[in-house]
C-alpha cells in the first residue's frame, strides 16, 4: 500500500477516534452520579488512544469502519476504565475517605460499583451489535482482566518480579488491545486464523504501550510518588529489583519497600538507581522486543498489513 493511502487511513482512524469519544458519552449517559466525570476521564488527552486506534486500523484492513466498530471501541474504553476503578480493591480501609469526587473514587466501594455498571453497559452494547464472535472475544478479555486483578494481589506489588508484571499486564491491559484487533476481524467475517493473528499483534502492541506508559511515570514527580504510595505494580521497579540489583541490594531494598518508608526519600533513592542502571534504556528495549513480535505477527497475515505497520513504532504509542 502506498504511503499516501496509509496516511489517509491513519487520518480516517484519527477522525473516528472522535466518534468513539462521542459514543462513550452517548452510551454512558448521565443518569447516575459521577458518570459525567467518568466520561470526562475516559476522553481526556491523558487516556492513551492506542487501544482504540488499534481497533480502527485493524478494521480498516478489511473495509471502512462503521457504527458497530465505533460501538465496540466505546466498550473497550469502558472495560479499561472499569479495570482502573476496580484496581485498588485490596485497600478497603481507604474507601470512606474517597466519597467526594470521581477522581478520589479509585479504590472505594463506590468505584467498584461504578466499574460493575460499566461492565453491564459494555455487554448491553455488544448484544446490540449482535456479533456473537465479538461478544465471546470481549467476554474472554473481561474474564482475563478479572484473572489479572486476582493475580496482581497474589504477591506484594512493590517487590514483584518482571515475570509477575508481565503476567498481570498481559491479562489486565494488553489482552484488551488484542481483543480490539480480534473483534475487528470478527466484525469483518475474517477467518479465525486471521483473528488469532491479529489478537497476538494487538497483545504485543499493548505490552509495549504499557511499558512506555509506566516509563513516563519516572519523569513525573507527582505520579512517581503516587505510584509508590498506592503500591502499584510498576515495571521500572520490578525490573530494577530483580534484573539490576545484587542479591544483597535486593534484600535491603525489598525490606525498605515493605516497611514504612518516607515517600520523598524513597523516590529520590529510586530515581538515582533508575539512572545508575539505565532503566529507561532497558525498558525501551523491552518494549521494542514486544513491537518486533507484533511486526512478526503482521508478516503472517495474507493481506496488506500496511495500516497496522505504524503501530509497531515506539514513537507512535
Amino acid at each position: 500500500m502506498k504511503q499516501a493511502a496509509c496516511e489517509k487511513i491513519l487520518l480516517d482512524s484519527e477522525n473516528n477516534l472522535e466518534k468513539i469519544q462521542n459514543a462513550v458519552k452517548k452510551n454512558l449517559g448521565v443518569s447516575l452520579p459521577f458518570l459525567a466525570d467518568i466520561a470526562h476521564h475516559i476522553i481526556t488527552p491523558h487516556n492513551n488512544s492506542t487501544r482504540s486506534l488499534l481497533l480502527l486500523q485493524s478494521a480498516s484492513l478489511f473495509k471502512k469502519p462503521d457504527d458497530d466498530v465505533i460501538d465496540i471501541g466505546s466498550t473497550l474504553e469502558f472495560l479499561h476504565t472499569a479495570s482502573a476503578l476496580h484496581r485498588h480493591i485490596k485497600e478497603p480501609e481507604n474507601a470512606r475517605r474517597h466519597q467526594q469526587h470521581v477522581q478520589k473514587l479509585w479504590g472505594s466501594e463506590a468505584s467498584v460499583l461504578l466499574g460493575d455498571y460499566l461492565l453491564s453497559i459494555s455487554f448491553q452494547i455488544l448484544t446490540r451489535v449482535g456479533n456473537l464472535d465479538v461478544l465471546e472475544c470481549v467476554s474472554l478479555a473481561t474474564q482475563n482482566i478479572s484473572r489479572g486483578q486476582v493475580l496482581e494481589i497474589s504477591e506484594p506489588t512493590l517487590t514483584a518480579t518482571p515475570k509477575h508484571w508481565r503476567n498481570v499486564t498481559r491479562d489486565k491491559i494488553a489482552g484488551l488491545f488484542g481483543a480490539g484487533a480480534k473483534s475487528a476481524a470478527y466484525w469483518a467475517n475474517a477467518s479465525h486464523a486471521t483473528a488469532s493473528t491479529l489478537f497476538a499483534f494487538g497483545e504485543n502492541v499493548g505490552m509495549a504501550a504499557q511499558l512506555k506508559a509506566e516509563l513516563d511515570v519516572i519523569d513525573d514527580e507527582k505520579r512517581f510518588q503516587q505510584t509508590l504510595k498506592d503500591q502499584e505494580l510498576w515495571a521500572p521497579l520490578c525490573f530494577l529489583l530483580h534484573e539490576c540489583l545484587t542479591e544483597s541490594e535486593l534484600s535491603e531494598m525489598s525490606e525498605k519497600l515493605q516497611g514504612d518508608f518516607e515517600l520523598e526519600q524513597m523516590t529520590s533513592e529510586l530515581r538515582v538507581l533508575f539512572n545508575k542502571h539505565k532503566l529507561h534504556e532497558k525498558l525501551e528495549a523491552e518494549a521494542m522486543r514486544e513491537l518486533e513480535k507484533a511486526a512478526e505477527c503482521l508478516s503472517q497475515l495474507e493481506m496488506d498489513s500496511a495500516p497496522l505497520q505504524t503501530l509497531t513504532s515506539y514513537s507512535i504509542l
